[in-house]
């Protein structure tokens, strides 16, 4: 390994501490991914739902971040919704695995809408391997590994045309970053993120759906970050849309959904940073839905046609 490997290293390292304290990694294709934010979402779609997606942001460059997901999620009884999911990211020298589990309970607010409450609890199991890396003075720090437990909630109001979620997905502070072992990692975490999502489906005719969303991030010491998302469905099988991130990234996306239960998007990402406009991301996603017409299972109002694979 070369001096400037490492130092470099040690540069996307240093970054990555400020991407890393979101706690929650970024997706384009946040809409059909929404378990991993929201606690609340499971149970929405299907009696079992199974989704599984990789990131691979800024492609090239040594240390970039990389994000796979899996979650499953469904429809327990009346009411209930069970959900687990294993989310692991690296960036730079640091990675990062969260184990997940979720459950919501769906109130009947009328006729056709619904409100979900969730909670989500799991572990965090990091190793942050420093030793390897060097910053800009030539400080080398020890490598730090661990785990530690986390807590969320959630809440998902939706019928057949619409929806609006608002959820904080973890409440604690986390060890990953810690430098100084004499900090005090115990309480509620100093930089909550905040999410709020909506989305809402316009018919255009019989062939055509028009498909707006967007979502918010807010934590108190980062910039805000807004998405905005146009999707337009053709013949309930194929999906094309366009997305920007706020001061960040524009992204455009294709979906193809095989039987009315397999859908398999791709997203891809342009960085409009003063980090280089050269700096894309790939993004694949394959999710599964089954519905296995259980009488009993569920509420009587179908699921929200923003995501179900069957409308």
């Amino acid at each position: 390994m070369t001096q400037k490997t490492p130092i470099f290293s040690g540069l996307i390292f240093l970054f990555s501490l400020i991407i890393s304290a979101q706690q929650t990694p970024h997706y384009t294709q946040y809409m059909y991914n929404m378990q991993t934010i929201n606690p609340a979402y499971v149970g929405v779609r299907s009696d079992l739902s199974i989704n599984l997606l990789t990131r691979s942001q800024w492609i090239g460059v040594e240390g970039s971040p990389k994000t796979t997901t899996f979650s499953l999620n469904g429809r327990a009884f009346d009411g209930l919704g069970l959900g687990f999911s294993v989310i692991n990211d690296k960036i730079g020298l640091a990675e990062n695995t969260n184990i997940n589990i979720d459950a919501s309970y769906t109130v009947v607010v009328s006729d056709r809408n619904r409100l979900s409450l969730g909670l989500k609890g799991g572990a965090s199991f990091f190793n942050n391997n420093l030793a390897e890396g060097i910053t800009p003075d030539n400080e080398i720090y020890t490598s730090l590994k661990g785990s530690h437990m986390n807590v969320g909630v959630g809440a998902f109001f939706y019928n057949e045309r619409f929806y609006v979620g608002l959820s904080m997905p973890y409440l604690l502070k986390t060890p990953q970053f810690r430098i100084d072992n004499s900090e005090n990692i115990t309480g509620l975490s100093d930089n909550i993120n905040i999410f709020t999502t909506a989305g809402v489906i316009f018919e255009i005719n019989d062939k055509l759906k028009f498909r707006p969303s967007t979502m918010i991030k807010y934590a108190p010491n980062l910039p805000l970050s807004i998405d905005f998302n146009t999707n337009i469905l053709y013949n309930n099988r194929i999906e094309l849309g366009l997305s920007y991130r706020y001061n960040d990234s524009a992204s455009a996306m294709l979906a193809v959904v095989l039987n009315k239960n397999f859908r398999i998007g791709y997203a891809y990402d342009k960085t409009l940073t003063d980090l280089g406009t050269n700096l894309s991301s790939h993004e694949v996603m394959l999710m599964i839905d089954f519905n296995f017409k259980s009488k009993g299972r569920w509420l009587d109002a179908p699921s929200c046609s923003f995501y179900n694979l069957q409308n």
